[in-house]
């Protein structure tokens, strides 16, 4: 008689053996790919911190150049040190790179805070007066946005600090209650250009059409024609808007305001007074206060982007008044890589290619930022 209890005992041993073994590479398995993700978010969290350092020594770069030791502040143009791009800089495992902006060559919305009611009324009424607001019209009509004195009057209501309306165009809180989404009236400073979104009247694809010409600072700020680009100088000229240009864009760039103000009169053949009136030193300006650094730093696996608004009014060297950071993957696929469906959300409207088109057109004096697509892809 044959047994085989023994045999069956040790086949049991035999499959325990293996499904403990099992377990433990699991288990072992497990434990290293945790590790191994504790370590890439690790470096990649170490690698991120030190890009951030690098970006923001990369701003002490360009405080120096914009300090009083290295640049004459009673003038700003693009032909200026401080508008060249910085070089592509190697760093310990990767590179940084940067551009600086002027942005008083922008429209200042903060800028409106100054109107009242007969002010902005006179302003828009009158042939011999230029200001922001009609400026800021001009502007909206070429880009072929619908332009009126309701446009500019719901700016002003929102960045004054009463809660009355300057005209009957205006809109305060309880204009704004009544609306789908009801919003809260800032009556304070705009502290970024995208809160125009929260006027009433405005649509978020027109802000987005006027962003290359507009800026938030803080207080009124006069416009640099030394750096602001040819749109917006069309609209600062009215209705002589291509002379306007034709002069500005012979002149630059200028070193004394007041010897622009003789070239209009000379060119336009109106008094020196009637000319100040017109393009008052409150509207035009051939120097700045606030610039914006665009910084790119790319560190192993991190790629940050950072975008700071700089401030030297009164002071020997700038200061960052606001800092926004990005983090985009290291690398991004080509689009000839993207999906069908990726494509189509790619493709840029009619209406973006067109304002892509004004944009290049009028900062072909501000080439650094524009030319390294820094501009782009932070704004």
């Amino acid at each position: 008689m044959i047994k085989r209890g023994p045999q069956k005992q040790h086949g049991v041993a035999l499959l325990a053996a293996l499904i403990l073994m099992l377990a433990v590479v699991l288990i072992l398995t497990n434990i290293f790919y945790r590790h191994q993700i504790d370590v890439s978010q690790a470096a990649a969290s170490l690698h991120g911190d030190q890009a951030l350092l690098i970006a923001i020594s990369g701003e002490g770069w360009a405080g120096e150049l914009l300090s009083d030791k290295n640049d004459n502040r009673n003038v700003d143009d693009y032909g200026e040190i401080w508008a060249q791009a910085m070089p592509l800089l190697p760093v310990e495992g990767g590179t940084l790179k940067g551009c600086i902006s002027d942005l008083q060559g922008n429209i200042n919305l903060n800028s409106f805070v100054t109107y009242r009611g007969s002010t902005l009324n006179n302003e828009l009424n009158n042939f011999g007066t230029m200001g922001v607001a009609k400026a800021w019209l001009n502007l909206m009509d070429m880009l072929q946005i619908p332009a009126s004195p309701d446009r500019v009057a719901t700016i002003v209501d929102w960045v004054d600090s009463d809660s009355t309306v300057i005209n009957s165009w205006g809109a305060e809180q309880p204009d704004y209650e009544g609306l789908t989404f009801p919003r809260m009236v800032a009556n304070d400073f705009i502290s970024d250009a995208s809160e125009l979104a929260a006027i009433k009247g405005y649509s978020v694809q027109e802000v987005q059409m006027l962003s290359p010409w507009m800026t938030a600072l803080p207080g009124s700020t006069p416009i640099n024609i030394n750096t602001a680009s040819e749109p917006l100088i069309l609209a600062l000229g009215g209705e002589n808007g291509q002379q306007f240009l034709d002069l500005v864009k012979q002149m630059r760039p200028m070193s004394d305001i007041n010897a622009f103000y003789q070239e209009l009169e000379a060119y336009f053949l109106i008094p020196l007074l009637d000319v100040k009136k017109r393009w008052p030193p409150t509207l035009v300006s051939v120097k700045s206060d606030y610039f914006q650094l665009y910084l790119e730093v790319t560190l192993g696996e991190a790629r940050i982007q950072v975008k700071s608004i700089m401030d030297r009014k009164g002071r020997a060297k700038p200061v960052i008044i606001a800092r926004e950071i990005t983090v985009v993957p290291a690398s991004l696929p080509d689009k000839e890589e993207l999906s069908a469906a990726e494509q189509l959300f790619a493709k840029k409207s009619d209406d973006e290619e067109s304002n892509e088109q004004l944009i290049q057109q009028g900062n072909i004096i501000q080439p650094a930022c524009v030319a390294m697509g820094l501009m782009g892809e932070i704004t």
